[in-house]
């Protein structure tokens, strides 16, 4: 059993003299330096945190090259990842695209910017409320878009003498002419993407105090095909991936070639791969003296394509979408302290015959919270807790406990090993690959009532997060 280790891809194949080898470049995987083609941000909220105040989401993609992107931005509402908002914008070269996500009246998410890149549409003003067309009529209350996750995708480069390419390009701070960037000029000039986008989000607590910054993790070697969609497109997603799949695990570069009979796809397993988690670690800090409280965030970007539709569940996920109340996923938790103490193990213990509904240790939700002791950060309505008495210290929770597995398999010589120690490259037999597919942090907030400093008293609230550190597992062997 060999585990995942993080590792540059590019450094490591450089190594082996493996970098040049045919295929091995254009399979997707997890970039080490943040840069990609694809951005996952893992949270976005308008909720309100234990005292009241609203928090805002906002975000940032930057286009690091010296080439026009257009990229497609879209936002997911949290339990199903339904879409509720997406828009195409067009960086020119070395541009950065921001927004701010802030509440509606009536609880829902809403999104602005003062940016003058090129988008399609174009921005009003006063900005555009996320929307519950494409909801459960069961389900569509506004409140649903106050928390969920956002992606971009870069669909496709342009020449700097093109059309879209002159007309995106900034000139003493704005585009020369976004009337004449447009969707049969981005369509009929397009050519393949480049990589080279990073992402950045802070949710921040304007009247409460308190900032929550993470960066995006990037997929790099997405895809070698331009891929131009118009808004409203549910493409590209997932789906559209290389169906190929790089990872590090143990000595081996473990590379995946998912056969065209895949489901849900074979790019949308390629995703999954890369971002398997069979064990989540973070930290968390409950003190009295400042009020600490801590959530963690764990949200499944491909889970959606897993639960939904005729031939759900599939691997690795064993629950199909059920509306209100989810595809309810199985974990437990080991809960350590600062001081060595013996280790709390999170399980779940009940009379026979059991209570109907989801198991309080599952995760039902696409973007989940998850709080230590009482806590709720953020406010969140898709959320659940783990008790404990510990004041502070560190924790695991595990997708794979017995009896509840996480795994799937593209079949036999699917995948080949490429030992980072040297040799030739081997292919395997059978390969299983166990977790989940996860992005997420850990938020923890601090709040005294009041310090003073040269007479002076100052409310001192405060909050801070922290990256998971993510393991998965694989069985088979070259």
């Amino acid at each position: 059993m060999n585990t995942f280790n993080k590792k540059s891809l590019c450094v490591a194949l450089a190594a082996t003299g493996m970098l040049g080898a045919a295929g091995v470049a254009q399979a997707v995987n997890v970039s080490e330096n943040g840069i990609g083609n694809v951005l996952i941000y893992p949270y976005y909220t308008v909720n309100k945190d234990s005292n009241g105040n609203s928090y805002n989401t906002l975000m940032s993609v930057v286009n690091t090259t010296a080439s026009t992107k257009a990229v497609k931005v879209r936002f997911r509402e949290g339990k199903n990842s339904v879409e509720v908002l997406d828009f195409n914008v067009f960086l020119s070269p070395f541009d950065v695209w921001t927004a701010s996500i802030t509440p509606t009246a009536a609880g829902g998410g809403h999104i602005g910017t003062t940016d003058k890149s090129c988008t399609i549409p174009a921005f009003p003003a006063g900005g555009v409320d996320f929307r519950t067309l494409e909801l459960e009529s069961t389900d569509n209350g506004v409140t649903r878009t106050s928390e969920g996750y956002f992606e971009v995708f870069e669909m496709a480069t342009y020449a700097d003498d093109s059309v879209v390419g002159i007309n995106s390009k900034h000139s003493g701070g704005v585009p020369k002419n976004c009337a004449l960037v447009t969707d049969a000029a981005a369509d009929d000039e397009q050519d393949p993407p480049q990589g080279g986008l990073f992402g950045n989000m802070v949710i921040l607590s304007p009247a409460g105090g308190g900032a929550f910054s993470q960066s995006a993790t990037a997929l790099a070697n997405f895809s070698t095909s331009s891929n131009y969609q118009n808004t409203g497109s549910l493409l590209p997603n997932y789906s559209d991936a290389d169906p190929t799949s790089n990872v590090i695990i143990g000595p081996n570069l473990y590379q995946t070639a998912w056969p065209a009979a895949s489901l849900p796809s074979p790019g949308d397993n390629a995703v999954t791969t890369v971002l398997l988690a069979d064990k989540v670690t973070n930290e968390y800090a409950l003190d009295a003296g400042s009020k600490s409280q801590t959530s963690w965030i764990l949200t499944f970007p491909t889970k959606y394509a897993y639960v939904n539709g005729d031939d759900a569940p599939l691997p690795p996920f064993t629950k199909k979408y059920v509306t209100k109340v989810g595809a309810c996923e199985p974990f437990f938790g080991v809960v350590f302290n600062r001081e060595e103490g013996s280790p709390q193990i999170i399980t779940e213990v009940d009379f026979s015959p059991q209570q109907p509904g989801p198991s309080p240790l599952s995760f039902c939700w696409e973007a989940q919270s998850v709080g230590f002791g009482t806590s709720n950060v953020f406010g969140s309505a898709n959320h659940n807790n783990i008790g404990t008495d510990f004041a502070n210290g560190w924790a695991v929770i595990g997708f794979n406990s017995q009896g509840a597995p996480h795994f799937f398999s593209p079949g036999a010589g699917a995948t080949t090993f490429i030992s980072l120690t040297g040799g030739a490259p081997v292919t395997a037999q059978l390969v299983t690959y166990y977790g989940l597919p996860v992005v997420g942090f850990a938020a923890e907030t601090f709040q005294n009532d009041a310090i003073t400093i040269n007479g002076k008293t100052f409310l001192s609230t405060f909050g801070v997060a922290f990256p998971h550190h993510k393991q998965a597992v694989v069985l088979g062997a070259p």
